[in-house]
């Protein structure tokens, strides 16, 4: 708020907005619209500070996990004025940080991590953020150097979005707080909507909107009078380390319990979300392990024994219970399930694609909101198993484009398959397919399920396709794709760039935090990520078995019955779920309630097209249209 000094309203944790204005335009009451649409991040306490001259402001939404008193409050400042901050996630290495920096002389007045940050930066500058171990986006107002910085942490658990228009710098944590604004503008970029059938996602640093963007992971944007620029701090270093099999499993084991423990840190409620697969089972158990020790925080917090918390669906062949249930009795939690059904899923559908600002296409969106929901009726933080098929190796596809770039593959039973599979994606004749356009990187976009331009002109205009249609379906996996890396190297570096950040980390962060909870991902603490991806291809996937490692390593942490079962991703029976006659049906609602839109953006003969789409492209169909619909209104 606007007055003597700048003082602050409480302040929280878990959601900011801002504006830099060097005309002086901030208002303070424009600035609490923005951030109060953020109140489902931080429930608990709200603060607002605005700078007397009216160039900056902050606001800030709290949710309370550490310090749980007055003093955790922001937008937070020093003692001398000097700089304000807005902060979102947690530093797990503050306490050591702390005590370093009261070494050097620094006075802290709270037992926060958002004093560290400060601290931190008044001490060593910018470059402090090498030493943050954790997840984080926060934007740091150096007001007597005149600079701003947004930044955002290394694997890009924590979100942060910017605008430019206008003149001046708009952020936030989600993209719903800038489009409060009236000052930004909401026009669609058209490239922007062809991309998100590429990817399910719209790729970073993009959004659906033109004066909209990501800040990407990893990356510091500053702001200045003279102008802007922004760097990226750090990116892992892959095969960059000569460690055998032996040394490799015995640091594996010291790295991801040191990180378990870390990640527990809480001065609330803590439990796990338990799938029944190898990432999130191997978490829960070590988070139960951590639990069970007599000096667990948990337990002086009167939990009786460690939660975790599954879902189901009512298509069988998707359903993991019977595996979580597997895991919950070897490690003696508290158990929670859900099942969620097409009904329910429906009902919430709406809800869920609200939660991007966006098209974003993930379906396990739906599921993973339910838990979120179910797991904050219990606790406040949850762990979670993501990250772990980028960081072990996990996903088949690497196994698949191995196979279908070897020539002998193609002469199998298999092959003659794949081959059949590959033309109904590609919609070419047998005649006119030709292996070498499925190489490399082509390739591992079509196993990542992109749609080819093909496909494309049977949804937009003809008008838009003309525009749009010669565009690269596979230029963002293309910006990463490192051929000096072995193959699944290869892959799992595009991976941790693009589908972790973009998909996995979004869903995570947007559907935990809808329901006010605070989701941690101990599998990406960025030390495991380095010594994983350091690793050589042949130590981390032995013999090309995903996973190998940590099978191996991890083993005798595991039920048999999980150890040893085919891989299986998290993901919702979209097929079952989402009908050909209910994409119909939304076909038909747009372009009866919208027909300028409709004509501009849609092909005329949407409704036939859309009838030979099914599974994945047909759900990215489905929220393209809801989104859209929404748009118009």
């Amino acid at each position: 708020m606007r007055g003597s000094g700048g003082k602050l309203e409480s302040p929280g944790m878990c959601g900011f907005v801002g504006i830099v204005d060097l005309g002086g335009g901030v208002e303070a009451e424009a600035l609490r619209r923005m951030r109060d649409t953020l109140a489902h991040r931080g429930p608990d306490d709200a603060g607002l500070w605005v700078r007397e001259d009216g160039t900056v402001g902050l606001g800030h939404r709290r949710l309370s996990i550490l310090d749980l008193s007055p003093q955790g409050h922001q937008p937070m400042g020093d003692p001398d004025g000097r700089v304000q901050l807005v902060y979102n996630g947690e530093i797990y290495n503050f306490r050591e940080l702390r005590d370093e920096l009261r070494l050097a002389g620094c006075s802290f007045r709270s037992d926060t991590d958002t004093e560290v940050v400060i601290q931190a930066y008044l001490r060593w500058g910018i470059d402090a953020i090498g030493r943050f171990e954790g997840m984080f986006a926060f934007a740091l107002c150096d007001l007597a150097q005149g600079r701003t910085y947004l930044v955002r942490d290394r694997l890009g658990i924590k979100p942060c979005f910017y605008s430019l228009a206008g003149g001046r710098l708009t952020f936030a944590s989600e993209m719903r707080a800038i489009l409060a604004d009236p000052r930004v503008p909401r026009d669609i970029d058209p490239g922007a909507a062809w991309e998100f059938f590429s990817y399910g996602y719209v790729p970073t640093p993009g959004t659906i909107y033109r004066d909209l963007h990501k800040l990407p992971p990893a990356t510091v944007l500053e702001h200045t009078r003279e102008g802007r620029r922004t760097w990226r701090y750090w990116t892992p270093a892959m095969e960059s380390c000569d460690d055998g099999p032996a040394a490799a499993g015995a640091r594996l084991r010291e790295l991801l319990d040191r990180s378990v423990e870390a990640y527990l840190v809480s001065d609330v409620p803590t439990g796990s979300y338990l799938s029944g697969g190898l990432d999130s089972t191997l978490v829960s158990g070590s988070a139960a392990s951590v639990f069970a020790s007599p000096n667990s925080a948990s337990r002086r917090l009167g939990c009786e024994r460690f939660h975790t918390f599954s879902i189901g669906f009512d298509v069988e062949e998707h359903s993991e219970l019977p595996y979580a249930r597997i895991a919950a009795g070897r490690f003696d939690t508290e158990h929670v399930e859900l099942v969620v059904t097409r009904e329910m899923a429906h009902a919430r559908s709406e809800q869920v694609l609200d939660l991007f600002d966006e098209p974003f296409a993930a379906s396990s969106s739906i599921p993973m909101l339910f838990v979120a929901e179910l797991a904050r009726k219990d606790v406040t933080v949850a762990l979670c198993g993501e990250g772990g098929d980028e960081t072990f190796g996990g996903y088949s596809w690497y196994k698949w484009w191995q196979r279908f770039r070897r020539p002998s593959f193609w002469a199998t039973p298999r092959g003659q398959v794949a081959r059949r599979v590959l033309e109904a994606l590609l919609r070419r004749p047998r005649r006119k397919w030709r292996l070498p356009a499925l190489e490399d990187v082509d390739l591992y976009a079509q196993l990542m399920g992109a749609m080819v331009a093909a496909d494309k002109r049977k949804i937009f205009s003809p008008e838009l396709a003309a525009q749009l249609a010669s565009r690269d379906d596979a230029a963002y996996f293309r910006q990463h794709w490192r051929t000096d890396l072995p193959p699944m190297a290869r892959m799992q570096y595009v991976d941790l760039m693009t589908f972790l950040p973009d998909l996995n980390l979004a869903r995570a962060d947007r559907t935990s935090m809808h329901a006010s909870l605070e989701l941690r991902v101990p599998l990406l603490n960025h030390h495991l990520v380095e010594y994983l991806c350091g690793l050589r291809e042949e130590v981390r996937n032995p013999g090309g078995e995903l996973k190998g490692l940590l099978k191996r390593t991890m083993g005798d942490r595991l039920p048999e019955e999980i150890r040893n079962r085919p891989k299986k991703g998290f993901s919702a029976p979209v097929k079952q779920w989402f009908t050909r006659e209910d994409l119909a049906s939304l076909v038909d609602a747009v372009f009866a309630e919208h027909p300028d839109l409709a004509r501009s953006w849609l092909h005329p003969n949407l409704r036939r097209h859309a009838a030979a789409f099914e599974g994945s492209r047909a759900y990215k169909l489905w929220v393209f249209l809801r989104w859209l619909r929404k748009y118009a209104r």
